[in-house]
């Protein structure tokens, strides 16, 4: 039997790992198909993000309560299941708990009356081999929102989900502002909304919200402040590497581990340069987005040793492949040595370690990149 049609599902269910999207789903749902179930006090909420057995046999008994009793002041009585952890979680493995759901399970299967109308939201993903999933599949309208987990895939994501918000906003931007806001923030969506409403409050709707004003109103994740750390090199943007510094000394980071982040990164790019000068990898750009390919499975396998049990995505290791072709085989090796020098100097020399990074960049720029700096 195939899922019934949306329009008619008495029974609703969002699963997956996306649970800001799950959340926003749910309210947009409610506010659609029973707005009134809030403020007529049709709607019972059943909270479904239980640690325990005994919790979680008790929301499956409230919620089969809830479903077979009838409201007294609307014609339709609503409930919903919020963040239920036991159909995805370890909870579901204990025998009590599939028994509670099993009876759940039978009572769903056999459809809901026009009555009732109950919304699910599960935290995590549904099994799509499981018999629960199966058994909704056939009486109720089932949506699985998933968040990508690739590092190319998110920032691709993340474009998207600003450009479409940014139209939403009515909000007006420069070609760079939405990449740029996605390397800082990633694909967390709360973390996306948070920072397009300080943009909107603090540029409005009249003008473009510009690279600058990125800069000053959205800071970074830790991580990906390092990696464009590493980027300004790659690409020769003196100025840009000096604000970065002076913004990670400002939020606290621990300058060893931006020494440390900064000089495996060199490292790699001089590596990934190297091959690509002697013709054992190419970089093939496709727009945004490219891809670095090894020709020689020696280099392949000798840039694998150099990683040791760490993984490089194919979008990263695109971008450090980019940005080593714009140095010579002498300039990578230079800027590698003095990275290594400075490693070095931060456990002998009485130097502030983020001055010795500030001294460290204007060496690489001095010394590899003269023209920019």
């Amino acid at each position: 039997m195939a899922s019934v049609s949306k329009k008619d599902a008495r029974i609703v269910v969002f699963h997956g790992n996306n649970e800001f999207e799950i959340e926003k789903a749910s309210r947009e749902f409610l506010k659609t198909r029973c707005p009134d179930a809030e403020s007529n006090g049709s709607l019972t909420t059943i909270r479904g993000d239980v640690d325990t057995i005994d919790q979680a046999v008790d929301v499956v008994k409230q919620t089969l309560m809830a479903i077979q009793s009838l409201n007294m002041f609307s014609a339709e009585n609503v409930t919903w299941l919020k963040e239920a952890q036991i159909f995805s979680g370890t909870l579901f493995t204990h025998s009590e708990v599939k028994e509670a759901v099993e009876k759940f399970q039978e009572t769903l299967g056999k459809g809901l009356g026009p009555e009732q109308l109950l919304l699910i939201t599960v935290a995590g993903k549904l099994d799509k081999r499981s018999r629960f999933l199966k058994t909704l599949q056939k009486v109720a309208d089932v949506h699985e929102f998933i968040r990508v987990t690739k590092e190319w895939e998110i920032k691709e994501d993340a474009i998207q989900k600003l450009g479409a918000e940014f139209k939403d906003r009515k909000m007006k931007a420069d070609p760079k502002v939405l990449p740029e806001i996605a390397a800082r923030v990633g694909n967390d969506p709360r973390l996306l909304q948070n920072e397009l409403e300080k943009l909107e409050l603090f540029v409005g709707t009249e003008r473009s919200v510009t690279l600058q004003d990125v800069e000053w109103m959205v800071p970074m994740q830790q991580e990906a402040q390092v990696y464009l750390l590493g980027d300004c090199v790659g690409s020769r943007d003196l100025g840009r590497a000096m604000a970065l510094l002076q913004q990670m000394e400002t939020s606290g980071l621990n300058a060893v581990g931006v020494m440390a982040t900064l000089h495996n990164s060199l490292r790699e790019m001089a590596y990934l340069g190297a091959c690509v000068h002697r013709g054992e990898a190419r970089v093939e750009d496709r727009g945004q987005f490219g891809k670095y390919i090894f020709l020689d499975p020696e280099a392949q396998a000798g840039f694998q040793l150099l990683v040791g049990s760490k993984t490089r995505s194919p979008y990263r290791l695109y971008q450090l492949g980019k940005q080593a072709r714009n140095f010579s085989p002498r300039e990578l090796d230079q800027m590698l040595r003095f990275s290594a020098e400075t490693y070095d100097a931060f456990f002998r020399s009485g130097i502030s370690h983020f001055e010795q990074l500030r001294l460290l960049v204007l060496r690489i720029f001095y010394e590899c990149v003269r023209k920019t700096a």
